[in-house]
C-alpha cells in the first residue's frame, strides 16, 4: 500500500478518485479497528517532558488503556514534581493565589489502575533506538520514544526550580521585587513581554513601566499589523512606554529573566535605561545536547548548527527524528526545527496529539515487534523496517489571543486582526484572561489537589 522514500520513510498516497485505492484503504482501516480490542502485547512508550507537547501526547497514548491496549505501559519524565502552567506566568506573576493553581503534581496525572507512571529525573542521553539514561544513572527502555523537551526561555517565565515551593519562591520573588520598584523594564516584544508589561502596568498603575522591543512592531511578524498597532495603543491606556526598534545591551551572563534593585543598560541607539526591576522576555535556548549517541550511531547531525540559532532537533513532517535507523523516535513541541511560528503551547499540544497518533498506529500495525526483530539483527536494519502511512502535522491555525491586563487585549483569527477593537477586549477577556486557560489542563490531572 505505501513505497519506502529513498530514506526509507512511506509516502503517504493521495486518494485519486481510484476505487480500488480507497477500498484499500477501507479494509485497512477495519483490520486496524479490529486489532485496537486485542491488543495485549507489552508495550512501552516513554515521554520526555511533561509540558504541553508532552502531556497530550502522554495523555493520549495513556488513554488507550481504558481501550484494550493492556500491554501498554506510558512512561513520563519530568525533570520537576508539578507542572507549571507557564503560559499563565504573566497572571501569576501579579497574583499569588493563581500562581499556586498554576502548579499541578504529576504525581496526579495518571489514572490509578494502569501501568503507567511519572518518573522525576532529567535526560541524560538517549542511548540508542530502544533505551535513554537518566542524570541519576537509571536506564529506561522504550518501543517508542517522544522527545518534548522543549525550549527554554529564561525563569521564571519557565521556572527553573524542580518543585513547586522552589517555583513558586521565584515568582514570589520577583512579585516582591515588583512591590517596592519604581520603575519597571520589560525587555522583549513578543506575546510574554507584551502581556507581562500589561499586567505589570494594571496591578501597579502608579510605576513607570516601559516595554523595549528590538523590532519595528510589537508581537511575531506572522501576524497581521492591526494586532501589533492594537497592542502599543491598549499598552498605552495602560500607561506602559513602548519602545520599537531598540536592542537592549543585556549582559552575557543574564540567564536569569529578572533582574531586581537598581540597574542601568544600554540600548543601540546609546541612550542609558534605568530600571529598579528588569524583566528579560527574550531568548531561547534548546537542550538537545542528549542525542548525541543517535548522531554516533547513524553517522549524522540531527540537529541544527549552533550557528543557525537554537540546535533544534531535525523532524520529518510525521515529526519523527529525520533519521531512517530511529522511526520510533518523535520530537514534539519546541525542541523540534518547525518554524519559530509554531513555538506556542496550544501548537506544542496539537504537535504532542500528532506523535501520540502515529505511535498508535504503529502500535497498530506492528511497527514495534518488527523493528525489535530488525535491530536484534542489525541496528542498521532499522532503515529497513516498512512504516506505515503517518500524520504529517501541519501548522494550519494562524491565532494567537494577547490579554493586555485583566481587561484588554489583541487577537487575530482566520486571518482577521482584533486589534483596537472592544471586540479584541471582549474576546481575550472571556477566553484566555480569567485564568489564561489553566482550566483545560483539568482534564490532565485526575488528582488536581494532590500535593
Amino acid at each position: 500500500m505505501t513505497i519506502a522514500n529513498h530514506q526509507g520513510y512511506p509516502t503517504i498516497p493521495e486518494f485519486n478518485g481510484n476505487f480500488d485505492t480507497g477500498l484499500q484503504y477501507y479494509n485497512d482501516s477495519k483490520s486496524i479497528a479490529h486489532s485496537m480490542a486485542d491488543i495485549k502485547r507489552e508495550i512501552n512508550v516513554v515521554v520526555v517532558g511533561g509540558s504541553y507537547a508532552g502531556a497530550a501526547a502522554a495523555k493520549k497514548l495513556a488513554d488507550l488503556s481504558k481501550k484494550g491496549y493492556s500491554g501498554l505501559k506510558v512512561t513520563l519524565i519530568d525533570k520537576s514534581t508539578h507542572y507549571f502552567h507557564a503560559v499563565g506566568f504573566p497572571k501569576a506573576l501579579i497574583d499569588a493565589k493563581y500562581a499556586e493553581r498554576a502548579f499541578l503534581p504529576f504525581a496526579g496525572f495518571f489514572e490509578p489502575g494502569f501501568k503507567h507512571a511519572f518518573v522525576q529525573g532529567k535526560l541524560e542521553k538517549v542511548i540508542d533506538a530502544h533505551s535513554i539514561q537518566l542524570e541519576n544513572g537509571q536506564t529506561i527502555h522504550y518501543d517508542y520514544l517522544v522527545i518534548a523537551t522543549g525550549g527554554q526561555a529564561p525563569g521564571p517565565i519557565n521556572v527553573i526550580g524542580s518543585t513547586k515551593e522552589a517555583g513558586l519562591a521565584e515568582i514570589a520573588e520577583l512579585r516582591a521585587g515588583l512591590d517596592s520598584a519604581n520603575t519597571i523594564m520589560i525587555v522583549g516584544g513578543g506575546a510574554v513581554g507584551v502581556e507581562v508589561a500589561g499586567y505589570a502596568a494594571a496591578a501597579y498603575p502608579a510605576k513607570k513601566v516601559t516595554l523595549v522591543h528590538s523590532g519595528s512592531r510589537l508581537l511575531p511578524g506572522n501576524f497581521r499589523e492591526g494586532v501589533s498597532n492594537g497592542a502599543v495603543e491598549k499598552l498605552g491606556k495602560l500607561g506602559v512606554n513602548v519602545i520599537l526598534n531598540e536592542r537592549i545591551e543585556l549582559p552575557s551572563d543574564s540567564a536569569y529573566a529578572a533582574h531586581i534593585g537598581s540597574t542601568e543598560v544600554f540600548g543601540s541607539s546609546g541612550k542609558k535605561y534605568q530600571a529598579d526591576v528588569l524583566i528579560k522576555a527574550v531568548g531561547f535556548q534548546v537542550h538537545s545536547e542528549f542525542i548525541e549517541p543517535l548522531e554516533a550511531l547513524c553517522g549524522q547531525s540531527l540537529r541544527a548548527n549552533e550557528e543557525e540559532g537554537p540546535r533544534f532537533i531535525r523532524v520529518l513532517p510525521t515529526l519523527q527524528i529525520k533519521s531512517a535507523m530511529f522511526p520510533n523516535v518523535f520530537v514534539a513541541g519546541d525542541a523540534n526545527d518547525m518554524p519559530m511560528t509554531t513555538k506556542y503551547g496550544f501548537k506544542a499540544e496539537m504537535q504532542g496529539n500528532t506523535a501520540a497518533s502515529n505511535i498508535k498506529r504503529m502500535i497498530e500495525c506492528g511497527f514495534d515487534q518488527e523493528l525489535a526483530h530488525a535491530l536484534n539483527v542489525d541496528p542498521v536494519a532499522a532503515a529497513d523496517v516498512q512504516v506505515p502511512a503517518l500524520s504529517k502535522w501541519s501548522d494550519l491555525v494562524d491565532a494567537i489571543m494577547v490579554p493586555i491586563g485583566p481587561d484588554l487585549g489583541v487577537a487575530q483569527a482566520l486571518k482577521v486582526a482584533l486589534g483596537s477593537s472592544a471586540l479584541a477586549n471582549c474576546l481575550v477577556s472571556l477566553v484566555k484572561s480569567r485564568d489564561f486557560m489553566l482550566w483545560m489542563r483539568k482534564g490532565y490531572f485526575k488528582s488536581r489537589h494532590a500535593k
